[in-house]
């Protein structure tokens, strides 16, 4: 359910100010998103605790949280010109970007860990464990991912590959994979049609699928046998990073641990390379 529809569905429970203050967040969403609490209640001609009641009844801690939930909900709407546009409102409340887009990337790092289900997490690790080999797929930044997921893992000694679209695309490679192949797709807003229609045939064709994604409507989600959900909100329109090298990160880590004497094996080969001088300079 939505910001708007929660709103609306206790507004004709709501004592008469909160009820003048949910219009007031039904009609003007894109100011709330910029707006101090001392400014909504001015404008809405209610008292500061009102607001906060009205954010507590939603569901949320505080004006804070709530203002954080309305700009997520409003970037979802924007246009990529909008959303910039929007983004410059917001740069001119604070002089400091470092900091601006750290907060950002913080916040949902911190967002997908408290996400993740552990038994989510352990079934994405199990499958990729059990894999004869591991497929990896996205386009545009997703590809980027993909990539560096590939090179970790086979990194670490894992049979992996990132299937690239250059010659053929993702669901004709697919027709070559077999029932103990892992197929992992990366697919972020908005989602590439040909990523989505190659985890649909893999499916069909009874290959296990992992999915690295950003929203609860995603189209990935419904052909994916184990799915991490990815938050990667951004003050501009592209897809923040931050979270998704994280759960990258990790799942790396828990197969290190996990899958001791593989790891063990691979890093006698990483530390014997690593002296060739010929590629190497200490």
């Amino acid at each position: 359910m939505s910001l708007e529809q929660r709103i609306q569905e206790l507004l004709p429970e709501m004592a008469v100010n909160q009820k003048k203050l949910a219009h007031f967040f039904l009609e003007n969403m894109d100011l709330v998103a910029l707006l101090p609490i001392k400014e909504v209640a001015t404008r809405a001609g209610v008292s500061e605790a009102t607001v906060v009641r009205f954010g507590q009844a939603l569901g949320y801690k505080g004006y804070k949280e709530l203002k954080t939930e309305v700009s997520t909900a409003l970037q979802h709407q924007l246009s990529p010109t909008e959303r910039y546009e929007h983004a410059v409102a917001k740069r001119s409340q604070s002089s400091d970007m470092l900091h601006l887009v750290a907060d950002n990337v913080s916040a949902n790092i911190q967002e997908t860990v408290n996400a993740i289900d552990d038994a989510v997490f352990t079934s994405v690790v199990d499958a990729i464990i059990k894999a004869r080999r591991v497929n990896i797929i996205g386009l545009e930044l997703s590809s980027h991912f993909a990539a560096l997921f590939t090179f970790l893992l086979k990194l670490y000694a894992y049979d992996a590959q990132r299937l690239s679209p250059e010659h053929m695309k993702f669901k004709e490679q697919v027709a070559y994979l077999d029932s103990e192949d892992l197929l992992i797709a990366f697919s972020f807003s908005p989602y590439s049609r040909e990523t989505v229609e190659a985890m649909a045939f893999a499916q069909e064709r009874g290959i296990t699928t992992v999915a690295f994604t950003d929203n609860k409507a995603a189209p990935m989600l419904h052909h994916a046998n184990h799915c991490i959900q990815i938050k990667t909100d951004n003050i501009m329109f592209s897809n923040a990073m931050g979270a998704i090298t994280v759960v990258i990160n990790a799942i790396i880590s828990e197969l290190n641990f996990r899958d001791q004497e593989r790891t063990r094996r691979a890093l006698r080969i990483i530390e014997e390379n690593i002296k060739d001088e010929r590629y190497f300079i200490f």
